[in-house]
């Protein structure tokens, strides 16, 4: 693999971080420098921190988060090209990015034009992507909640329909984040992981990085 950046996405508590973390970990052992840049870190290059949206149904705004962050993408490439490390960067480009400008409103065609154009940007690092996919969100978010509790971060579950909601708005959204990917020329590993068999997984992803 001659990727300089390996994307690591899926939703919330699909195992992510652990699986950067183990990613960066085998690349060290191959005798190869990378670093891991995790979704919580600060001064992330590429989220936009400093700013607050308050719906991409305003075009005004989704073209603003548009520009920021298509500037940030140019210039991270441009840091990345300069350097022999490869990055591994979890959760930003699809939940971050793209799961929450669906969310938020965005226009489903200026969407996926602007997911193709951050896709353009970053060809030239040769990206590969490591997807987490669930086959039920609402599944999904039941059993987060249940090792991390109801409330956490920006999460707040306080009734059933709670979760009937997010599943079927993560389900939309993972739709059309799926579409984006499959169309999406780089090598990928997609993982259902929806029965948590870390072991295989993590087989899986050591013979694919």
């Amino acid at each position: 693999m001659n990727s300089k950046i390996i994307i690591i996405d899926g939703m919330p508590g699909s195992g992510k971080t652990t699986s950067a973390r183990m990613v960066s970990e085998q690349l060290t052992k191959r005798g190869i420098s990378s670093r891991c840049v995790l979704e919580e870190q600060s001064n992330h290059p590429l989220l936009i921190l400093d700013r607050h949206f308050d719906s991409f149904e305003d075009e005004r705004q989704a073209d603003e988060f548009i520009h920021l962050l298509q500037s940030r993408y140019r210039s991270f490439v441009d840091e990345q090209l300069n350097n022999n490390e490869v990055t591994i960067i979890e959760s930003v480009f699809f939940q971050d990015t793209i799961n929450t400008s669906f969310h938020m409103g965005m226009n489903r065609e200026k969407l996926r034009r602007f997911s193709k154009s951050l896709q353009q940007i970053l060809s030239p690092l040769q990206p590969a992507l490591i997807y987490f996919y669930q086959v039920s969100p609402e599944a999904q978010w039941r059993f987060i909640c249940s090792v991390r509790g109801n409330e956490w971060g920006p999460v707040s579950f306080k009734s059933e329909e709670d979760f009937r909601e997010a599943g079927l708005l993560w389900g939309g959204s993972q739709a059309f984040v799926r579409s984006i990917i499959d169309a999406w020329d780089v090598p990928k590993l997609i993982i259902e992981n929806s029965e948590y068999l870390w072991d295989e997984y993590r087989d899986r992803i050591e013979r694919f990085i």
